[in-house]
């Protein structure tokens, strides 16, 4: 076990949250913007900012967007250069995971702003799906919401689909385009493809609606984040546990369709305890600030 403090860091497109321990006990947070190694060229530069203002002696990182352990090795080796500390590197899912059952077996999905899941069970096989990212996954998360949503708009307002005046306005009111219109919307999506955050943010709007349209995307996305879980269970063991985090499941609609299907729980711990947990350390919850929901 290493001397000194250590920093545990969930970074993933709703934010980066970071927790710095010693002896078990947390001593401070942090919370920082959002983090993705594929979509931000800064992403090792500001990693290495923070864990040496936080004064840690060792760091586990959970990062969205690695992809796969030779990825992880590189990143590894570069922050652990710059920072002159150990470091340990895995994608966000597995620390989300490891805070979630405390290390022992079980099955995590997440819906945020993406969706993925993991699993593993207790002989220590384990599996993932989902985490393909915007362009060609993550179905369930707020982006995909969101985007579908614009989509089903787009068609209301077009003829081309099922009438929707509730979806039509909340997209026009969510972008500030009541007056530009429907124009003015695709603009503006097309003026930054990459920003996720531009169209996620639309979500919560669309989950609020009690709009047959709005409700059928709703669950649909259930049934994505469904179909992952039971994915895992089938190559895992169908006794495995299943948790779930992530803003997404904050909807009572798919957290109770979720939970029904699933029998999922919250997690034990959040993720940026469970990046601890990469360092071999255990976490006293005393004072964390955590209440198990998600975040």
């Amino acid at each position: 076990m290493t001397d000194g403090p250590v920093l545990g860091v969930d970074a993933g497109g709703s934010g980066t949250r970071a927790v710095l321990v010693e002896g078990g006990a947390i001593l401070e947070r942090f919370e920082e913007s959002p983090l993705n190694v594929l979509l931000h060229d800064d992403a090792v530069d500001r990693l290495a900012e923070l864990i040496t203002k936080s004064g840690a002696r060792a760091a586990g990182l959970g990062l969205a967007g690695v992809r796969g352990a030779g990825e992880a090795e590189r990143l590894r080796n570069r922050i652990a250069a710059a920072v002159g500390i150990p470091v340990v590197v895995a994608d966000d899912t597995e620390v989300a995971f490891l805070g979630a059952f405390r290390g022992a077996p079980g099955i995590i999905v997440i819906a945020g702003t993406g969706s993925n899941a993991f699993g593993r069970d207790a002989q220590g096989r384990a599996a993932r799906v989902g985490g393909h990212g915007f362009l060609l996954g993550d179905e369930g998360g707020a982006y995909w919401i969101a985007n579908q949503a614009i989509r089903a708009a787009l068609h209301s307002f077009d003829g081309t689909g099922p009438k929707s005046a509730a979806l039509e306005a909340a997209v026009l009111a969510g972008f500030g385009m009541v007056d530009d219109g429907f124009d003015g919307v695709v603009r503006l999506v097309h003026s930054a493809p990459a920003d996720r955050h531009l169209v996620a943010r639309l979500a919560p709007a669309v989950m609020a609606l009690e709009d047959p349209v709005a409700l059928r995307i709703l669950d649909r996305a259930t049934a994505a984040l469904v179909a992952m879980a039971q994915t895992l269970r089938a190559r895992l063991g169908s006794d495995l546990p299943v948790a779930m985090h992530g803003g997404v499941f904050a909807h009572p609609r798919i957290r109770e369709r979720f939970v029904a299907a699933t029998k999922a729980v919250e997690p034990a711990e959040p993720p940026e305890l469970g990046a601890v947990r990469l360092l071999g350390t255990a976490v006293t919850l005393r004072d964390s600030g955590w209440a198990g929901g998600p975040r």
